[in-house]
């Protein structure tokens, strides 16, 4: 080996390591940043009010979380004339670099929708946000969802404004919406754009007796033309949920004339939009098909009956929402869509005529609903 091969090999591991080391020259300290998961907008007497929240990492994974205290949540508050300027004022009291990479979610409360154009654009001009995050609207105080407690002293991350759809295979209501979806509904002129409201209560769980704060769906907001939207409550829109093949799971209770209970799950639904035209004017059909399982049986009613009462509860919610959808002027099932999908040229003229808007005789429902499992209860 020669000289020069023996000093090269000597300097080798010195060369490396320089290479090591100023690739880590331009890293990050990550302990030096606070990153907002979470935007809340409200908007009051001509100023844009913006909440951020912000979590303690370090009690994100459940083996790592200290059981016996509630992690931290902090929160800040900005105004301003814009989204910007109110982020900012937030950022000159930070005590560390804001960081808006981790935004999963967006809440924009109901007087602040009146600016929905301004919002989305503010939110989504920022190329560290995701179109991924979950939005809501609220009409609750925007404090109280993002200070409101989540089960076993677990970080906020496992709340239902996090995980919606977790909460959505236990029971669909409104079905989730990403800032891509709500964008494109949003600005599509045949669509109406359904945001879920989300509240909190303390009606429901108790932690040693002591009720807590935790957060729930509460209604939808429904968008149109880009218009102030029309809040309708959750009790006026369950119907929604069988009007797309989102649906995940409900939970049906039929009591007979005795005292008894049966207890139905559904997990499998298809549905189907068809329109036709009478007379220049369109009429719709939703189709429906489920299926279920029966989880408690409680009364002397037949399989079949069983049955029919489910198709009656499930056309009745369907019924219920379309009516106050007509009330309200609402288009709660997105059937102009489909208007538009496969009658473009009449769906033109109607919309230079005005518009489609649902009328009381425009929907037909058909409903079949099976029950493929019974467990071990013995029905004819």
């Amino acid at each position: 080996m020669t000289r020069l091969s023996k000093a090269l090999l000597l300097l080798l591991p010195t060369l490396l390591l320089t290479c090591m080391l100023s690739g880590c020259g331009d890293t990050t300290d990550l302990s030096a940043q606070a990153f907002v998961t979470a935007m809340g907008i409200d908007y009051q007497d001509g100023q844009y009010v913006v909440h951020v929240q912000t979590l303690d990492f370090s009690s994100i994974a459940k083996s790592e979380s200290p059981k016996s205290m509630k992690p931290s949540v902090w929160v800040g508050v900005g105004r301003g004339k814009s989204i910007h300027t109110a982020t900012n004022q937030i950022a000159i009291s930070t005590q560390s670099t804001l960081n808006f990479e981790q935004v999963k979610v967006v809440i924009v409360r109901e007087p602040a929708m009146v600016k929905m154009d301004e919002i989305l654009d503010a939110v989504n001009r920022v190329r560290v946000t995701r179109y991924t995050s979950w939005i809501f609207g609220t009409r609750g105080e925007m404090m109280d969802l993002l200070t409101s407690s989540a089960f076993f002293n677990l970080s906020q991350l496992y709340s239902l404004m996090y995980s919606p759809e977790t909460q959505a295979k236990q029971s669909s209501s409104v079905p989730p919406v990403t800032m891509q979806t709500f964008v494109a509904d949003y600005n599509e002129k045949a669509v109406t754009a359904l945001l879920p409201s989300i509240g909190v209560t303390q009606d429901t769980w108790h932690e040693n007796a002591k009720p807590i704060t935790v957060q729930e769906l509460d209604g939808v907001f429904a968008f149109k033309g880009k218009n102030k939207p029309l809040y309708l409550p959750l009790k006026q829109t369950l119907g929604i949920r069988f009007a797309s093949n989102s649906f995940k799971r409900a939970v049906y209770a039929v009591q007979n004339k005795g005292d008894g209970t049966d207890v139905v799950t559904i997990r499998h639904m298809k549905v189907k939009k068809k329109v036709r035209m009478n007379n220049g004017r369109p009429t719709f059909e939703l189709q429906v098909k489920a299926k279920g399982e029966l989880t408690e049986m409680g009364n002397s009613l037949t399989l079949s009956q069983l049955e029919v009462k489910i198709r009656e509860i499930i056309r009745t919610e369907i019924n219920q929402t379309y009516a106050a959808g007509v009330e309200r002027g609402a288009d709660l099932f997105n059937l102009e869509e489909t208007l538009y999908r496969y009658h473009l040229r009449q769906w033109k003229k109607t919309a230079s005529a005005g518009g489609w808007h649902p009328h009381e005789n425009d929907l037909k429902v058909s409903v079949s609903f099976k029950i493929i499992h019974a467990g071990v209860f013995e029905m004819k």
